[in-house]
């Protein structure tokens, strides 16, 4: 008896090793797309944007998911998937990384955030043709609808709640007035920062 025909029939999907890379891909991808959420938000709420900065910055992540999509599924049809996935997590690697620096050293502006959001949306629009194409490259059509099952636990219970709640409680332990503590030089206190 296999690994995947002892496992209950909606985990006989977690039997292979390539769905479980692929399934630790996707949600490493919704967490830090719902930690990216809060994050975004916060940075220009901290910056002291407007509601429309903050539309700004929402507007270049879905720009950007609607003008790669359909680009996503033609590279899905004619490039690995498995290249297309480790290409996106490094764009989205670097762009998290970008926004701490640019954070970090007190220079982030909310184009910054909008630019990056579209990245991070273009990124998307590659992920999920990929994704999609490779699942039934690497599991038998009678575990697909088990896939997509484990698929639609994961979307809502980590982009939506881990995500989320974990660039907050970074927020929340990194404290008010984080950006210019940290540029100007201060050290943690319980007093507020001086702007």
């Amino acid at each position: 008896m296999t690994t995947a025909a002892r496992l209950p029939r909606a985990l006989r999907p977690f039997g292979s090793g390539q769905y479980r890379l692929l399934t630790a891909a996707l949600a490493a991808s919704l967490l830090s797309a719902g930690a990216w959420i809060v994050s975004a938000v916060w940075q220009v709420v901290e910056l002291g944007g407007t509601p429309v900065d903050l539309s700004f910055v929402a507007v270049g992540s879905s720009l950007g998911l609607v003008l790669a999509v359909l680009f996503g599924g033609v590279a899905a049809d004619r490039i690995p998937q498995r290249r297309i996935l480790l290409a996106v997590e490094v764009v989205r690697g670097a762009a998290f990384s970008v926004a701490a620096v640019l954070a970090a050293t007190g220079v982030i502006e909310v184009w910054h955030l909008a630019v990056l959001s579209f990245v991070l949306g273009l990124a998307d629009g590659f992920f999920y043709p990929a994704y999609s194409a490779w699942l039934p490259a690497i599991l038998p059509n009678e575990q697909l609808l088990a896939a997509n099952g484990i698929e639609g636990v994961l979307r809502p219970s980590v982009m939506n709640a881990a995500g989320p709640a974990v660039a907050s409680a970074l927020i929340a332990v990194q404290g008010p007035c984080s950006r210019s503590r940290w540029s100007r030089g201060c050290r943690w206190s319980q007093r507020p920062c001086s702007a």
